[in-house]
């Protein structure tokens, strides 16, 4: 998806471990808190994430940056003592 102000790709930033927004790549763009909260919601740009979606994406991220594969496995890796 590109961003309707810039034409930038859009990506998701966490909020919280359990919600994430879109928003425009530039960060000069003000996309998209130029809208209200209930025109955010009608376009669904927050959503729900979990921490297994969270981690799959850091894999590819860390193989990219040189990170071990051991390594980068073990961390990304679901915790036994959360459910």
């Amino acid at each position: 998806m590109t961003c309707p102000l810039c034409g930038l790709e859009l990506r998701q930033n966490l909020l919280l471990t359990s919600l994430a927004i879109t928003v425009c790549s530039n960060e000069q763009c003000i996309y998209p808190f130029n809208m209200s909260m209930e025109q955010i919601q009608q376009k669904r740009l927050m959503t729900k994430t979990s921490e297994r979606e969270i981690m799959g994406k850091m894999l590819p991220k860390l193989a990219g940056a040189q990170v071990d594969e051991k390594v980068a496995s073990f961390m990304v890796k679901e915790d036994d003592l959360m459910e």
